[in-house]
């Protein structure tokens, strides 16, 4: 156990007797923690962690089903039903695509998905494979009871205003990162980034250029900076003058700290999903009527000319620019982690190619971007049926967009927006099955779709 686990364990067993509340404020607080674990199993390539988050949601989940148990109700809200049976059908597929592994019998031989090393492994149903399933069906189920729990607009900005304090935190620890890595001073990873996975030691990654990379309290800096761009839509009733999650000039400052820790990050995910998220944003602003067609053009044309000429600015002026840019950018196919996402993707695909249905079993196949990762696991089949889920959610959002004045119309503007920008992010860097923030975005846009089909139907 770490000594974060130490601190964390007691605090957990007290809402697990006294209060789901509590248990559900940590959950949602610790989601953006990927790098923070509870206890840790295994060493080097073959460790794991308990993620924090996990810690708090498997108690919760815990205390909701006593909770049910004492009233004998298990019932799903009929309002949120169409998504959650569309998101347990996917499990439930998931589930099924394990028969691939006991089926191949070792027929089939997996490269290894690591750069250089080019070992062959027979496919045989291992642990592996149904430790990586319940991975799965414990991020669906949380998505679920997050959803149930977040239908009630109360509890929905509740949970709004936790998650944004949580990456207004994760934020300041990135700057700490930040001037560590510029100061030389030692930086105290040992506190939130203790995970011993294989995967949670992103903030030592640095660029050819020499420059550390941001990854705060996340595994890596991409995961990093999904998280933040994920979040920038809360800022945006602020923006609007139409509400506030904190306060009006607090969201906009965090929209300004989230901007910078997202360039600072040095990550592609950062500045590609920048720019997924502002073609979004004024996708709804059409939607919601609140711009024309002809100033939304000339917004984006505004913010294209704005943005290429500071960029090129501070290429041609500042040289630390240029060289981050060749290293997070323009060199990114010839680098070690292109090639390696490269080569995950193509083998994934071959692999797809022999077992087109099920694919291979869940947990089978690594593949670093959403769809081949999908197809190689779980075929068509599955995959078909995530889409159709991730669809049903988003629609339903976009289709109950109006004019965005009541506050359930702007909490369903920036949970549609969370989810699509998290899904497209997503394609560049696999399924974030792992990761809590992935689930509670999904949970919150799921909560908010009741009142898009009431508006319909009405």
């Amino acid at each position: 156990m770490t000594p974060l686990g130490y601190i964390l364990l007691p605090v957990g067993l007290a809402g697990l007797l006294f209060s789901s509340k509590w248990l559900y404020r940590f959950f949602v607080f610790w989601t953006l923690f990927s790098a923070s674990s509870v206890a840790n199993f295994g060493e080097g390539d073959s460790g794991s962690a308990l993620q924090v988050w996990m810690f708090f949601g498997f108690l919760w989940l815990s205390r909701l089903i006593l909770e049910r148990l004492s009233t004998l109700s298990f019932s799903l809200d009929r309002r949120i039903l169409r998504p959650c049976l569309w998101l347990i059908a996917f499990l439930a597929v998931a589930a099924l695509s394990l028969v691939m592994p006991a089926f191949i019998d070792g027929r089939l031989a997996i490269t290894s998905p690591i750069l250089g090393d080019g070992s062959e492994t027979p496919l045989y149903l291992t642990t592996h494979n149904f430790t990586q399933l319940l991975y799965l069906i414990f991020g669906g189920t949380i998505a679920i009871c997050v959803a149930h729990a977040n239908i009630d607009k109360d509890q929905r900005h509740n949970t709004e205003r936790i998650i944004l304090f949580s990456a207004i935190f994760i934020s300041a620890w990135g700057i700490l990162q930040f001037v560590c890595n510029v100061t030389g001073i030692p930086y105290p990873d040992f506190i939130f980034n203790n995970s011993g996975s294989a995967s949670g030691k992103g903030f030592l990654q640095t660029l050819e250029a020499g420059v550390g990379r941001i990854s705060s309290t996340a595994v890596e800096p991409s995961v990093f900076a999904q998280s933040l761009i994920s979040l920038l839509p809360l800022t945006l009733p602020a923006f609007l003058k139409r509400g506030s999650v904190i306060s009006i000039p607090i969201d906009r400052l965090c929209a300004a700290l989230f901007v910078v820790l997202l360039v600072l990050s040095t990550s592609s995910t950062a500045y590609l999903g920048i720019f997924i998220l502002g073609v979004l944003l004024l996708a709804v602003l059409l939607r919601s009527h609140l711009i024309s067609v002809a100033k939304a053009s000339l917004l984006a044309l505004l913010a294209a000319g704005g943005l290429a000429a500071i960029v090129t600015l501070a290429f041609v002026s500042v040289p630390i620019v240029s060289q981050v840019a060749n290293s997070a950018l323009l060199n990114k196919s010839s680098s070690g982690s292109g090639l390696e996402r490269l080569m995950t993707i193509t083998l994934a695909w071959g692999y797809f190619q022999q077992f087109p249905v099920l694919g291979i079993g869940w947990g089978s196949a690594t593949s670093h971007d959403l769809f081949v990762k999908l197809l190689s696991n779980v075929g068509v089949a599955g995959t078909l049926i995530f889409l159709i889920a991730m669809f049903s959610v988003i629609r339903s959002n976009w289709r109950g967009l109006d004019d965005l004045v009541l506050p359930a119309e702007l909490s369903r503007s920036v949970w549609f927006l969370a989810l699509t920008v998290f899904l497209v992010t997503s394609v560049l860097i696999e399924f974030p099955l792992a990761f809590g923030n992935f689930w509670l975005v999904l949970g919150m846009a799921i909560a908010t779709t009741w009142n898009a089909e009431r508006s319909q139907a009405a």
